[in-house]
């Protein structure tokens, strides 16, 4: 992350206020239908990024506009890319309700006090190991999904990203994020921060190669110094196989991400918040490989998907 710009590294502030993360997507597979971009407007003189205008096109003849994004070239014909947003996506009114009301004792937990304290002096580096025991202490009396637990779960990956520690803050947020959206709403400014953390963490890495392979020697690391039902294993592993899915080796992400949910069931449950997490990451990897898959993706899909629906599978599948 830039602290001096003080954006989404590489974007400035102003220009992240006024755009969302995008993920690019993939050619149309019709032969001569592409998405182009056309026009270059609006420089930024702090970060350098510009306004184009997405179009899908026929044969270079433009046929529908597919909206306006702030691009900066990386070398090449690669680039990173925001969606520009008309106007501020507003949170949703209301807040959810935590049963940390009827546990006062967590506000006072001197462990949070004082991560709040290292995070407000912009200590980021100090705070974590602060709010990671402090996260022990709310998920030993309230729900992983609680917004209480929510909100210091991001405090976690938020300082996992700050410290450098990219490859396990992108687990937290991938594990995080599809909670904060269900329980705050797909606008509220925690679920915004959690995507524009991820999508920052992931330019500092440098694509789903590279955070594959981080995440691979991570996984490694934790296999030999952790419990086979470790959460921290458990979530990394469900990491990577998102990754490997990103980077197109669906075989090898169903393996990872197979083993995430027959380990997150056993350690945590099946109706467990993470464990749901999982199973959804599962199924989209199904619904993937199903799409894309070649023939030797087959046994592993078709593996992943008597597990999500057998005789102790939770209804949501």
């Amino acid at each position: 992350m830039n602290e001096e710009r003080r954006g989404v590294y590489p974007f400035c502030a102003s220009c992240t206020a006024s755009s969302v993360a995008w993920r690019v997507n993939g050619p149309t597979g019709v032969p001569c239908v592409v998405n182009r971009f056309y026009g270059h407007q609006d420089i930024c003189e702090n970060c350098g990024s510009s306004v184009r205008t997405l179009y899908t096109t026929f044969c270079w003849i433009p046929l529908a506009k597919a909206g306006r994004f702030r691009i900066i070239p990386t070398g090449g014909r690669s680039y990173v890319a925001r969606k520009v947003v008309t106007a501020p996506a507003l949170a949703v009114p209301g807040e959810p309700v935590s049963a940390v009301a009827d546990h006062p004792e967590l506000e006072r937990d001197p462990s949070y006090r004082q991560a709040e304290s290292y995070w407000d002096a912009k200590e980021p580096g100090q705070a974590l190991p602060f709010y990671q025991s402090a996260l022990t202490q709310r998920e030993s009396v309230l729900a992983a999904d609680d917004p209480a637990t929510l909100r210091v779960r991001l405090r976690v990956a938020q300082g996992l990203l700050a410290t450098g520690n990219y490859g396990r803050a992108i687990a937290w947020f991938e594990l995080v994020t599809p909670q904060l959206t269900r329980v705050f709403g797909a606008q509220h400014e925690l679920t915004r921060a959690a995507n524009e953390a991820a999508t920052g963490a992931r330019l500092m890495i440098g694509g789903p190669r590279s955070e594959a392979s981080l995440l691979s020697d991570i996984v490694a690391v934790d296999t030999s110094e952790l419990d086979a039902q470790d959460p921290q294993l458990i979530r990394d592993r469900a990491a990577l196989g998102r990754a490997l899915l990103a980077g197109g080796e669906i075989t090898q992400s169903l393996e990872a991400l197979t083993s995430t949910v027959e380990a997150a069931t056993a350690a945590l449950g099946a109706d467990h918040p993470d464990t749901a997490v999982y199973r959804a990451a599962l199924r989209d990897a199904c619904g993937v490989g199903t799409a894309r898959g070649r023939k030797r993706d087959v046994p592993g899909i078709e593996a992943a998907r008597r597990l999500l629906t057998d005789a102790g599978a939770p209804t949501d599948t």
